[in-house]
């Protein structure tokens, strides 16, 4: 595996997942730099950015809301 900084191509990879947007279905393109990770839709031209250290935190984020709701679903059902 290789280091993003060192890469001397481009990466851009289209997802298969879609998202409805003006009436059709589009695919969410991403493309990758060394610091951050631009997503856009597929025929579109607005680019949203984000650093790779705010996507792991808002992963962790998620991962620690879903145990949350597991545990309070348990508590529940208990009750």
């Amino acid at each position: 595996m290789s280091h993003l900084n060192k890469r001397k191509s481009r990466l851009i990879f289209t997802t298969s997942d879609t998202i409805r947007y003006k009436g059709r279905d589009r695919e969410v393109v991403v493309e990758v730099t060394p610091f951050i990770a631009t997503c856009r839709l597929a025929g579109t031209r607005t680019r949203y950015e984000m650093s790779w250290s705010g996507i792991f935190q808002h992963a962790a984020r998620v991962f620690a809301d879903k145990q949350r709701a597991e545990r309070k679903a348990k508590r529940k059902g208990q009750l």
